[in-house]
């Protein structure tokens, strides 16, 4: 037995067979005759036409048989096909050098995919996957081939494309290995959306699995252990079955209520992306959204959503809860979330440029459009609006502003809108948690976003190999600023929630209600487990214990605490 490390991409653990992802052959002629040149660009504009009507279709089954969100990625595909940018790269490469049609494509797409891949931004360097995913598409169709293969067991590749995710049966693949890729690649979200066990990032290593190797996945540690021996294999088919029981034993309790032991109800909330997320909502037992990421609305479009289309997004959440409370994010745009009708900006840093709020107030009629669109909708529901990336008063008050001209705008024309729709903001910079005071009176919430605030406070980027032990929400000065931002909220009278990665952390839970926050929200499926945890804890215990952690002065001493802890309940 020998041992792979790597990146814990979605937990779980698998147990399976070794199979690869076949790699296409370039088996194609490279070169044209000149009086083949116009024949090429009609094959390549075709392949073009295929390749649209292929992925409309993909997009509509991932739908079904994963979810909305991870379909959207293939809307983003087609967007990427048309683009002008790489016809005319492909078209230049057929024009000046008499290449194939499938020759200009690998290497229009090759250029554009190591523009992409030399990027600071971790989420701009995945995109290279995805350029790389399309050329992979046209050339196939160039070919004439199908992709046909069924695959099994536990998927191995340099990276799980998007379009070879898509054509996966779920129910013949167990867990995902790749070479490349981080907690935000397609692949990962993929399989924590699909409940598969990924191991990602562990580097040229695949190169040593052969097909048929027995291993073993540890998505909870990023472990991945190959030909193990039978007593360790009967060790993890014992905590598999144990984990697949305690699954199904809190899906049974997950519609009680999450209040805990001395009499305080703590909101257990799950984040979204689009409407069609309601339905795993309502089905985790949680008791709202703690975040609608309305973005994904605008990504991938070529023109700004009208506000019919996006009020009937907004009515579609409100309505499928019309009694829980649904905070909708504003458009949190920009830096690594380029939109497509306003284009590419220049930036050095985007992490650090025109995103979210900052962008909202440059684009103003963008954002009033979405305003009118909130407000119209809010008649439907329990409807909180939270702005992103706040850093400074100046900034929440012109935000408020423009929603107040929004709402006089709406009176005016005699159009029905809640006027009391409470407001808050997320706190994701550390500006923010050092005002939380400054901030709280001009709120009806806090809402933190750990994902940012460990980034921006650690100065470290989360998927930089390099700095990864940086990147963690149990390091002192990130728990420091929780606590300071929570204070805030209890001394102003404010409730305060989370809805980073970290709020969807058991091991945290503890800490964080000791801390005073009253809402937690994360992915759906994390909901049954906080629920639970949640029952099992009294606030006045759990203050104690956040005291004893706020002392603590390393990342390690803080996990260690938080573990022993958990110990103490039967999760």
């Amino acid at each position: 037995m020998w041992k792979i490390e790597g990146i814990p991409a979605s937990a779980g653990i698998a147990i399976g067979q070794i199979m690869h992802i076949e790699e296409s052959v370039s088996d194609f002629s490279r070169v044209v005759d000149p009086s083949e040149i116009s024949k090429e660009k009609e094959r390549f504009l075709a392949a073009q036409q295929v390749a649209e009507t292929e992925l409309d279709a993909l997009q509509e089954r991932t739908a079904l048989t994963v979810g909305e969100h991870q379909a959207e990625v293939f809307a983003a595909h087609k967007l990427m096909v048309q683009d002008p940018s790489l016809v005319d790269a492909v078209f230049e490469e057929i024009q000046t050098n008499c290449a194939s049609a499938e020759a200009a494509v690998e290497t229009a797409a090759e250029a554009i995919a190591s523009m992409f891949a030399s990027m600071d931004n971790e989420y701009m360097r995945e995109r290279a996957a995805d350029i790389k995913d399309i050329a992979k598409r046209l050339v196939r169709i160039l070919q004439g081939k199908v992709d046909d293969v069924q695959y099994t067991g536990i998927l191995v590749a340099q990276d799980l494309l998007p379009s070879d995710t898509a054509c996966i049966d779920f129910d013949c693949v167990s867990g995902f290995i790749t070479a490349l890729g981080g907690k935000t690649s397609h692949s990962s979200i993929l399989a924590r959306a699909a409940g598969l066990a990924a191991v990602v990032g562990v580097g040229n290593v695949i190169e040593k699995l052969n097909n048929g190797d027995m291993v073993i996945i540890d998505g909870h540690v990023g472990q991945v252990l190959v030909n193990p021996e039978e007593s360790v294999l009967e060790e993890y088919r014992q905590r598999m079955l144990a984990e697949q029981a305690r699954i199904a034993a809190l899906a049974e309790i997950s519609h009680l209520a999450s209040v805990t032991i001395d009499g305080h109800h703590i909101e257990v909330a799950s984040n979204i992306g689009t409407p069609a997320d309601m339905k795993k909502v309502l089905e985790a037992g949680a008791d709202g959204v703690g975040l609608f990421r309305t973005e994904f609305l605008f990504l991938d479009k070529t023109s700004v959503p009208t506000e019919e289309e996006q009020v009937e997004s907004y009515r579609a959440v409100l309505t499928a809860a019309p009694d829980k409370k649904i905070v909708i994010r504003t458009l949190d745009a920009g830096g690594d979330k380029q939109l497509p009708f306003i284009g590419g900006l220049k930036e050095e840093n985007p992490a650090l440029g025109l995103r979210a709020i900052r962008l909202c107030m440059v684009y103003k009629d963008i954002f009033k459009t979405q305003l009118r669109a909130l407000l119209r909708a809010s008649v439907e529901g329990n409807l909180h609006i939270m702005f992103p990336m706040i850093a400074t008063l100046d900034e929440l008050l012109d935000a408020k502003a423009l929603l107040k001209e929004v709402a006089d705008e709406l009176t005016k024309e005699g159009v029905p809108h809640r006027a009391d729709v409470p407001v808050g903001i997320m706190i994701e910079v550390p500006s923010a948690a050092v005002i939380a005071d400054i901030l709280a009176p001009e709120v009806d919430f806090f809402s933190i976003g750990t994902n940012d605030l460990v980034q921006y406070t650690m100065a470290a980027d989360r998927m930089n190999e390099h700095v990864a032990w940086l990147s963690d929400y149990f390091q002192p000065p990130v728990i420091r600023l929780i606590a300071n931002v929570a204070k805030a909220a209890q001394e102003h009278g404010k409730w305060v929630g989370m809805c980073g990665e970290m709020a969807g952390d058991s091991l945290a839970t503890p800490l964080l209600v000791g801390l005073g926050l009253t809402e937690l929200s994360m992915n759906a499926r994390s909901v049954p487990m906080v629920k639970n945890l949640v029952r099992k804890l009294t606030v006045e215990q759990a203050k104690e214990w956040a005291k004893q952690v706020l002392i603590l002065r390393t990342t390690a001493e803080i996990k260690g605490k938080l573990e022993e802890i958990n110990k103490s309940f039967e999760l």
